[in-house]
């Protein structure tokens, strides 16, 4: 899966597959969490929040399933 980097003090990237409905995101701290389940909407919406940090952590982190990993460079 293909990341965008964005523009956050806590984020690196954001990755998203359209047809699982999958989404990654990477800190910055090296921690990736992988969501199931993730409607395309809140990925775009995400993408263009004000604040990328904001809306994932208010909308998405407690609201998914998810795994958590390390990222590797």
């Amino acid at each position: 899966m293909e990341h965008t980097s964005v523009k956050s003090s806590r984020i690196k990237s954001v990755g998203y597959d359209f047809a699982e409905q999958i989404l990654e995101v990477a800190q910055k701290d090296g921690v990736i969490y992988r969501f199931s389940g993730v409607p395309a909407n809140f990925w775009e919406e995400m993408m263009l929040a004000k604040s990328v940090g904001k809306y994932f952590f208010d909308n998405i982190k407690d609201s998914f399933p998810f795994e958590v990993g390390r990222w590797k460079e």
